[in-house]
């Protein structure tokens, strides 16, 4: 028995339960024969992604990621980490996951692969996007197989409001609907039809759905269990579902390393590499700590002047380029030991411990000089960059030295491009 197909076609009919177990099973026996498991954790980790629990699926993915050994596992994996940790709200880290998996070329041949990129598009609320890759899902697979793609397809063409397109879409969906035979799906389906065929004013074939939507529902009501057996029915599920993805967790040790991977993935920005603003506030406490001890702390603060020009008239393309490039001047300028920090909007932050104002003042020069050698000559004007700094003074507190820093920065910016600053305590 191939569990995994059978799995997936459960899913595709809406019966995500069984189709649980079904790649639970295929796992233990992938585990018992010393096979691959790859492509198990994958689906395991996209249906409990899909319950909600983010923080789990995402643990789930990740360990995917380290047993994939095809191009396609490899592209799920990152599919899923995206959607999981954008759904946790951490974007910036999802995008690069996202960007890796879209370079996959079996992307767009692989109805699993484009419905997992639609999800994610939908997270996004990219509403086009999504809907373009669950039809394309669609045309790949067997009409029996894709009741749950024209339910999805016809919510966003609902949700989008294109009556142009819908028609189309109404039509795919009928003829599908035909292999759906007596599944509780066919009865949401139609409802459905009927919702789009409304939105199209259709109205003869709106109230034909509904009708036969309603007729299904009669033919196939389940009698009515005692509501105390329900309660312990679903939470004898819910509690034996818990414990399977547990003990398949505890298997697993590998896992907790990768995820602490991608805890610390959200220290970087994702345009130029850099330790980002976050980072800087975990570090805060031991710098502060050995400027104490050691009183010659130099905060500087960096602006590119002509930064609302690149990014409002050349584009953020043109304006990631140019935080690229500088952030390589720096990164060659910098003595060992500086805090090198993306600050966002082109702005960037320098904490240069055991530095004085006159060896800060030296680092910039020669910052300014090899700015000034950079081939900008596709902008209006040479690019330049702004500085403010300061010194940190006994009894500072971490809002006081980034208050006098940013201070000197917008005092720069004021006097004119390529300007410096200091701004020192009273």
């Amino acid at each position: 028995m191939d569990y995994l197909v059978l799995g997936r076609t459960l899913l595709q009919q809406g019966q995500s339960h069984q189709a649980l177990q079904h790649f639970l099973d295929g796992l233990a026996l992938a585990q018992s024969e010393q096979s691959n498991e790859a492509a198990y954790w994958l689906a395991i980790a996209d249906i409990v992604h899909d319950s909600g629990q983010f923080e789990r699926a995402l643990s789930l993915h990740q360990h995917a990621l380290a047993l994939a050994d095809s191009a396609a596992q490899s592209c799920s994996a990152y599919l899923g980490l995206a959607a999981d940790l954008w759904a946790m709200g951490q974007e910036t880290v999802a995008y690069p996951l996202q960007a890796q998996a879209l370079a996959f070329p079996a992307l767009q041949d692989d109805a699993i692969l484009l419905v997992q990129s639609a999800r994610l598009y939908q997270l996004q609320q990219q509403w086009p996007a999504a809907l373009a890759q669950l039809e394309r899902a669609a045309r790949q697979v067997a009409d029996s197989d894709s009741l749950v793609l024209h339910w999805s397809i016809l919510s966003l063409y609902l949700r989008i409001n294109a009556p142009l397109d819908l028609p189309a879409a109404i039509d795919r969906a009928s003829a599908a609907l035909s292999h759906a035979g007596s599944s509780d799906l066919r009865g949401l389906l139609l409802i459905k039809l009927a919702q789009a065929s409304q939105a199209c004013q259709q109205y003869t074939a709106a109230v034909d759905f509904y009708q036969a939507a309603m007729r299904h529902s009669a033919q196939h009501k389940k009698p009515q269990r005692p509501r105390r057996l329900r309660d312990v029915e679903f939470k004898l599920q819910q509690t034996t579902s818990d414990i399977e993805i547990d003990l398949l967790r505890l298997k697993n040790a590998q896992q907790d390393e990768q995820v602490r991977w991608l805890e610390s993935a959200t220290y970087r920005d994702a345009v130029t590499g850099l330790h980002n603003l976050r980072y800087l506030e975990a570090r805060w406490p031991t710098l502060l700590a050995q400027a104490i001890d050691q009183p010659s702390l130099c905060v500087l603060h960096l602006g590119v002047d002509q930064s609302t020009y690149l990014r409002e008239v050349m584009g953020e393309a043109k304006s990631n380029d140019c935080s690229v490039r500088i952030t390589r001047v720096l990164q060659d300028a910098l003595p060992e030991g500086t805090e090198l920090i993306a600050g966002g909007q082109l702005v960037f932050k320098l904490i240069l411990p055991n530095s004085s104002a006159d060896l800060a003042n030296a680092l910039i020069e020669q910052i300014q000089q090899q700015i000034a050698q950079l081939d900008f000559s596709d902008l209006p004007e040479a690019l330049t960059l702004s500085m403010g700094g300061t010194i940190y003074q006994q009894g500072d507190t971490v809002d006081v030295l980034q208050l006098r820093a940013d201070l000197a920065l917008y005092l720069a910016m004021r006097h004119g491009a390529g300007a410096v600053v200091w701004e020192m305590a009273a």
